[in-house]
């Protein structure tokens, strides 16, 4: 009976089989449906903890590049113009010694005679060379209005004639007084004098009038 009850179970499972037909095609995709509202933000999550890690060390400095060629030299420019000469600067006093305007009075004169008198002044920078191989000037005047005489100087008065003259030693300048016509003549007390000392070593200036005190005040710088 069993036996009968599975060969019948089995032929009706091979007629199911035998009876469905074949599987048909997919069916057209239906419509894509509305894209849905976007969600919230979510909320920043808290900030990871720093790294520990050790810094890196430095790199090698690289090797220094070859130095290059060098240019060549440029052209030297042109000279500048000569500037123009300048004004010839007034000369020096070129070591010359001078004094000042003086009037030195009856009682500075020595008296060597009833018709002789010296006055000296000292005069520290006359050297021994300056005495041997200079020469001294010395000038006479009234007034520093009036002109000056180049010494030796002869004055004359219808009762006199009087000589003044001048010399030098070391360390000093003198001044002589000579009375040729009156016995009791003497020095004035009114007379300016003035001296000028070039040494041997100063180039002398053959066309100078040395006569002209100005003149020789403007060639070797002396002021007034």
């Amino acid at each position: 009976m069993k036996t009968k009850l599975l060969h019948l179970a089995l032929i009706s499972c091979l007629t199911i089989a035998a009876c469905e037909g074949p599987q048909g095609p997919d069916g057209a995709a239906g419509p894509i449906g509305a894209t849905g509202p976007t969600g919230a933000t979510g909320s920043t999550g808290p900030t990871g903890p720093a790294g520990t890690g050790a810094n890196g060390s430095t790199g090698a400095t690289g090797a220094t590049g070859a130095t290059g060629e060098k240019g060549d030299p440029g052209t030297n420019g042109t000279n500048g113009n000569d500037g123009a000469k300048g004004d010839k600067g007034d000369p020096g006093t070129a070591n010359v010694i001078y004094s000042g305007w003086f009037t030195p009075s009856t009682s500075d004169w020595q008296k060597l005679s009833e018709i002789n008198y010296t006055y000296s002044i000292s005069e520290g920078r006359i050297t021994q060379e300056i005495v041997d191989r200079g020469v001294v000037l010395a000038y006479s005047r009234q007034n520093a209005n009036s002109a000056s005489y180049l010494l030796p100087l002869t004055m004359t008065t219808p009762s006199s004639i009087s000589n003044y003259n001048v010399g030098m030693s070391m360390d000093k300048v003198i001044f002589n007084f000579l009375e040729l016509l009156e016995p009791s003549g003497k020095p004035a007390n009114n007379l300016q004098f003035r001296y000028v000392i070039i040494p041997g070593g100063v180039q002398a200036r053959a066309n100078l009038d040395y006569t002209n005190f100005d003149d020789v005040a403007r060639a070797f710088g002396i002021p007034e």
